[in-house]
């Protein structure tokens, strides 16, 4: 069997390698942005707790 050899620079078809170029940055954003979306119920509590313990914020009651 003959080993095929990649093809030159000059012989690329340039529409067809940014077309696959976009299809793989599409996928790494849409996976960027399902971490996003599917972190929220973790970092908005976090924020919450961050923002109470920077301002000194408790609901305890006073003697």
């Amino acid at each position: 069997m003959k080993k095929q050899e990649s093809p030159r620079f000059w012989e690329v078809d340039l529409v067809a390698l940014f077309q696959l170029w976009w299809s793989d940055i599409s996928a790494f954003l849409v996976t960027v942005l399902m971490f996003c979306a599917l972190s929220l119920p973790v970092v908005i509590p976090a924020l919450i707790m961050w923002f109470m313990l920077a301002n000194n914020i408790s609901f305890e009651s006073a003697p």
